[in-house]
């Protein structure tokens, strides 16, 4: 690594004077170090200048096509429902889904990938020997069994706020494309989404209702010139990769189509339902539950929302 021809002569007297114990336990315990001429061609020709990629996990993810889910971590029901349902649908076509490991839509992104027994990557601000957020403990270990962790700092880093808007660009540098799902006025995957533009990569963002605060952001890049997408196969399009062809949904029962009737994208509460319905709260909760289950609805702590 000290001989990467990225490095300047300050950064190779810096690394000279650190102390390589961590390091070199972490490789014992199965880290892996990538350094430039071993990056995956998209992000060798972003002009990425970091020497090295630290990695937990399986590095053959990395050089199969990928496209980057990103959004806030204040997600609603709605923008989580909607990151997985485009990282389950993008991993059963062969696509390693890239994001960030943050809570929110990142995590709801890296489930649906794995649901799909297919690859993710979580891109981090930290070290790969860091959990953080620490709940994401067991989701990692997950990440790392099926796809990898990746991060250009090195072991032992800590989490500093600056370090995310590098993590952004990193996202952006490894995939070939980047969905942008709930974004506030101000959120780093705004950043993100600056970073793709830059290197040529398409943005697309899924939409949602005009007054939903979480989804301001999301509204701009699309006013900028983003690609509005509401299907992954969409992405999948444009990626010329051929979609997996989905089983059809069993039929609702009467009482299952009374209900869909009146859920949308905001979560109902249970009582609610029963008022607009007029259905018996037994039978609305029966019903409830067979439809969580067949994929139609989606549960939260504000109630029951249709599944996009």
């Amino acid at each position: 690594m000290r001989t990467s021809p990225v490095l300047s002569d300050a950064d190779r007297r810096r690394m000279e004077s650190v102390g390589m114990e961590p390091l070199q336990k972490a490789l014992r315990d199965g880290l892996q170090v990538l350094e430039f001429e071993e990056y995956p061609e998209p992000l060798q020709e972003s002009g990425n200048v970091s020497p090295a990629l630290f990695l937990r996990g399986r590095s053959d993810c990395l050089y199969a096509p990928t496209v980057a889910i990103v959004g806030t971590r204040s997600a609603s029901l709605y923008g989580k429902a909607c990151a997985y349902k485009f990282a389950q649908a993008l991993a059963r076509a062969g696509v390693t889904v890239v994001s960030g490991g943050a809570l929110g839509i990142d995590a709801a992104a890296h489930r649906g990938a794995l649901e799909a027994e297919g690859r993710t990557v979580a891109v981090l601000a930290t070290g790969v020997d860091t959990v953080y957020p620490r709940v994401h403990h067991g989701l990692f270990q997950q990440i790392a069994d099926s796809g990898c962790l990746v991060s250009q700092f090195a072991v032992g880093s800590r989490i500093n706020d600056f370090k995310f808007l590098i993590r952004n660009v990193l996202i952006a540098g490894l995939s070939s494309a980047v969905i942008v799902i709930e974004a506030p006025a101000k959120s780093g995957a705004l950043s993100t989404a600056t970073a793709a533009n830059e290197l040529g990569r398409e943005v697309f963002v899924v939409p949602a209702n005009i007054d939903m605060h979480g989804f301001q952001g999301s509204f701009s890049l699309l006013r900028d010139g983003a690609t509005l997408v509401t299907h992954p196969d969409q992405i999948l399009e444009s990626l010329q990769i051929e979609p997996i062809v989905e089983t059809p949904l069993p039929v609702a029962s009467s009482l299952g189509a009374r209900i869909l009737g009146v859920l949308g994208a905001q979560p109902l509460s249970t009582e609610k339902i029963v008022e607009l319905t007029g259905l018996d709260p037994s039978d609305v909760l029966s019903e409830l539950t067979d439809l969580e289950l067949d994929g139609r609805v989606i549960r939260g702590a504000g109630g029951y929302a249709l599944r996009p």
